[in-house]
């Protein structure tokens, strides 16, 4: 859900996407999204932050509608008796230390947002280092990863303070047939890459528990951008990099044999209409986890993303499975299953780009925004980074109990991060660029 717009009618229809967001939730398996802003400067209480959201929430209604049912169909309605004490609290027995404030995520992540109520949450817990956590908690029903970051903007972020005496922030056409030839060959491309199956088995496959486990990596994006462009790659390419690199390690830490992985990287599709519900597609790559080259890495990934991204692989599936849907609904049905499994994918990945200038909650500039998104079945393991300025932050979700061993796969990133800045740093085109 995108956004019903300011007039707030009676009900909003759900997408189909949407509704098969919420008919994956179960005992196991919650489904909002988690973006923690992390806040300099003294404590943040939640009645200010209240106050702060309760001036701004006029513009943001998608945070006033809950779900009913309509006809026998999930709707949004608006929520005239919303509360915004009961979705913006105190976390208690604070102040948190870094572990603390990771047991703290984990088991706000588990526990699902209560349907009776507008779907988002959002605890305050004071740091016990300085500065202020903000475990901000929403459906991914009510709002995808560009939805989330206009939220942010909209109801928490103001323009960072900055320094009066710099001005520095503190801190051809063709004919019919072969138009026809050629649909049908960028057709069976996207049925071969996307239907492929992988490994027989998924070191992440397995019955899921109720337990998470979370750690988080903060990384230099304006390092890992130089380097992703001395190899003529993107920031996302370099974050897949680095992800392969880190499950190397994991893997061989944890599971023996290295093989390659296919990862599954959500592509936001442009709406018509700005208020229109989610609508996302995807693309499965073979990530190049046997490249212990960093920057050998990063190349194979640019080379697989640029061929993903020529073709239009995400929008072609989407029509796709929009097509068979109308056609076919059991053959989509099919489809849906085959492609939910630990065969077609090994790990589900994201990237949200955030504020490129630095903003700030109440005064405190926000240094970082840590993300988390929720695992799923046959799929134990979920990474999603975001970027806040100048850093690029990593956030791991695990089921501990199948995948052990969080803190190896974090400091894996971060170590690889740092191995594919250095090997573009030292690498013979950036020492001739620099000596020109």
């Amino acid at each position: 859900m995108s956004g019903p717009g300011t007039s707030e009618p009676a009900c909003v229809p759900l997408s189909a996407e949407d509704r098969a967001i919420l008919d994956l939730e179960c005992a196991t398996v919650v489904g909002h999204v988690l973006h923690m802003a992390m806040l300099e400067g003294p404590w943040v209480t939640a009645a200010a932050l209240r106050a702060h959201i309760a001036t701004r929430l006029p513009a943001a209604p998608e945070l006033r509608y809950r779900l009913d049912e309509r006809d026998g169909a999930p709707v949004w309605v608006p929520d005239a008796e919303l509360d915004l004490a009961r979705h913006v609290v105190d976390a208690p027995d604070g102040p948190y230390d870094e572990g603390a404030l990771r047991a703290l995520v984990a088991r706000r992540f588990a526990q699902h947002l209560d349907r009776s109520r507008p779907l988002w949450s959002l605890d305050v817990a004071p740091l016990a280092g300085g500065g202020t956590a903000l475990l901000w908690r929403v459906h991914h029903a009510l709002a995808d990863g560009a939805t989330m970051t206009r939220l942010s903007h909209t109801v928490l972020y103001d323009e960072a303070p900055t320094d009066p005496a710099t001005g520095t922030a503190v801190s051809p056409p063709a004919t019919v047939r072969a138009d026809h030839e050629r649909r049908r060959a960028h057709l069976m491309g996207v049925i071969e890459r996307e239907f492929t199956v992988g490994p027989a088995h998924s070191p992440f496959d397995g019955e899921l528990s109720t337990r998470r486990d979370v750690a988080f990596v903060d990384t230099d994006l304006a390092a890992l951008h130089a380097a992703a462009r001395s190899a003529g790659a993107t920031v996302n390419d370099a974050f897949l990099a680095v992800l392969a690199g880190g499950l190397r390690r994991w893997v061989d830490h944890h599971a023996g044999t290295v093989t390659d992985l296919r990862v599954r990287v959500p592509v936001s599709l442009p709406r018509e209409d700005p208020s229109q519900a989610n609508r996302d597609s995807a693309f499965d790559l073979p990530l190049p986890v046997h490249v212990v080259d960093p920057l050998e890495r990063l190349r194979a990934v640019h080379e697989l993303t640029t061929a993903r991204k020529d073709a239009r692989d995400a929008a072609r599936l989407d029509d796709l499975l929009h097509r068979l849907a109308e056609v076919s609904p059991p053959l989509r049905r099919v489809c849906d299953r085959l492609r939910a499994t630990a065969r077609a994918f090994t790990v589900s990945v994201s990237n949200v780009p955030g504020p490129r200038t630095p903003v700030a909650v109440l005064g405190r500039r926000v240094r970082a925004t840590w993300p988390l998104a929720e695992i799923g079945f046959h799929h134990a393991l979920r990474v999603t980074a975001a970027s806040m300025v100048d850093v690029l932050s990593f956030g791991i979700t695990v089921d501990p109990g199948l995948v052990p061993g969080v803190d190896v796969l974090a400091d894996g990133l971060r170590a690889e991060a740092e191995l594919l800045v250095t090997a573009a740093q030292t690498s013979p085109a950036s020492r001739a660029a620099t000596s020109r």
